[in-house]
Protein backbone atom coordinates (compact mmCIF):
# COMPACT_ATOMS: atom_id res chain seq x y z
CA UNK A 1 0.00 0.00 0.00
CA UNK A 2 2.94 2.33 0.66
CA UNK A 3 3.94 2.27 -3.04
CA UNK A 4 0.37 3.02 -4.08
CA UNK A 5 0.25 5.98 -1.71
CA UNK A 6 3.55 7.28 -3.09
CA UNK A 7 2.14 7.16 -6.61
CA UNK A 8 -1.07 9.02 -5.80
CA UNK A 9 0.51 11.47 -3.38
CA UNK A 10 1.70 13.60 -6.29
CA UNK A 11 -0.88 16.42 -6.35
CA UNK A 12 -1.78 16.26 -10.06
CA UNK A 13 -2.35 12.51 -9.91
CA UNK A 14 -4.45 12.93 -6.79
CA UNK A 15 -6.54 15.63 -8.51
CA UNK A 16 -7.09 13.32 -11.48
CA UNK A 17 -8.17 10.45 -9.24
CA UNK A 18 -10.55 12.64 -7.23
CA UNK A 19 -12.06 14.10 -10.41
CA UNK A 20 -12.67 10.63 -11.83
CA UNK A 21 -13.97 9.49 -8.43
CA UNK A 22 -16.52 12.31 -8.39
CA UNK A 23 -17.68 11.71 -11.94
CA UNK A 24 -20.50 9.27 -12.47
CA UNK A 25 -19.24 8.46 -15.96
CA UNK A 26 -15.86 8.15 -17.73
CA UNK A 27 -14.30 11.46 -18.77
CA UNK A 28 -12.48 12.32 -21.97
CA UNK A 29 -9.08 13.96 -22.00
CA UNK A 30 -10.75 17.24 -23.03
CA UNK A 31 -13.20 17.06 -20.15
CA UNK A 32 -10.38 16.38 -17.69
CA UNK A 33 -8.37 19.24 -19.17
CA UNK A 34 -11.31 21.62 -18.70
CA UNK A 35 -12.02 20.47 -15.15
CA UNK A 36 -8.34 20.61 -14.18
CA UNK A 37 -7.56 23.88 -15.93
CA UNK A 38 -4.57 24.63 -13.68
CA UNK A 39 -2.78 21.55 -15.06
CA UNK A 40 -0.87 22.01 -18.32
CA UNK A 41 -1.92 19.67 -21.12
CA UNK A 42 1.46 17.92 -21.37
CA UNK A 43 1.55 17.35 -17.60
CA UNK A 44 -1.99 16.00 -17.60
CA UNK A 45 -1.06 13.57 -20.36
CA UNK A 46 2.10 12.52 -18.48
CA UNK A 47 0.26 11.83 -15.21
CA UNK A 48 -2.57 9.98 -16.98
CA UNK A 49 0.07 7.77 -18.56
CA UNK A 50 1.60 6.99 -15.15
CA UNK A 51 -1.80 6.23 -13.63
CA UNK A 52 -2.60 3.89 -16.56
CA UNK A 53 0.77 2.13 -16.32
CA UNK A 54 0.38 1.67 -12.56
CA UNK A 55 -3.12 0.27 -13.12
CA UNK A 56 -5.10 2.97 -11.30
CA UNK A 57 -7.22 4.10 -14.25
CA UNK A 58 -8.76 2.55 -17.34
CA UNK A 59 -8.49 4.06 -20.78
CA UNK A 60 -11.36 3.16 -23.06
CA UNK A 61 -11.36 4.14 -26.72
CA UNK A 62 -14.75 5.21 -28.10
CA UNK A 63 -16.12 6.57 -31.33
CA UNK A 64 -18.76 8.95 -30.01
CA UNK A 65 -18.03 12.10 -31.91
CA UNK A 66 -18.93 13.45 -35.30
CA UNK A 67 -15.48 12.89 -36.73
CA UNK A 68 -15.44 9.08 -36.58
CA UNK A 69 -12.11 9.14 -34.74
CA UNK A 70 -11.56 7.32 -31.49
CA UNK A 71 -11.32 9.31 -28.27
CA UNK A 72 -9.94 8.19 -24.94
CA UNK A 73 -12.24 8.09 -21.94
CA UNK A 74 -10.80 7.58 -18.48
CA UNK A 75 -12.29 6.00 -15.37
CA UNK A 76 -11.04 4.49 -12.15
CA UNK A 77 -10.36 0.80 -11.95
CA UNK A 78 -10.97 -1.45 -8.94
CA UNK A 79 -7.48 -0.86 -7.54
CA UNK A 80 -7.99 2.91 -7.32
CA UNK A 81 -11.52 2.57 -5.95
CA UNK A 82 -10.25 0.20 -3.25
CA UNK A 83 -7.39 2.53 -2.32
CA UNK A 84 -9.65 5.59 -2.14
CA UNK A 85 -12.07 3.55 -0.03
CA UNK A 86 -9.25 2.57 2.31
CA UNK A 87 -8.48 6.27 2.68
CA UNK A 88 -12.09 6.83 3.78
CA UNK A 89 -13.25 8.67 0.66
CA UNK A 90 -16.10 6.26 -0.10
CA UNK A 91 -17.99 7.83 2.79
CA UNK A 92 -17.97 11.22 1.09
CA UNK A 93 -18.45 10.10 -2.52
CA UNK A 94 -21.96 11.58 -2.69
CA UNK A 95 -20.58 14.95 -1.57
CA UNK A 96 -17.85 14.79 -4.22
CA UNK A 97 -20.44 13.98 -6.87
CA UNK A 98 -22.64 16.89 -5.79
CA UNK A 99 -19.68 19.28 -6.02
CA UNK A 100 -18.72 17.82 -9.39
CA UNK A 101 -22.23 18.40 -10.76
CA UNK A 102 -22.02 22.05 -9.74
CA UNK A 103 -18.75 22.41 -11.66
CA UNK A 104 -20.01 20.82 -14.85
Amino acid sequence: MRKDLEIISEKTRYKILLTLFASEQPLSFSQLKNLLSSVQENKLNYHLKILREKNFIKNEKRKEYKRNEQRSFYSLNKRAIHLLGTLGLSNVKAEFQALFKKLT
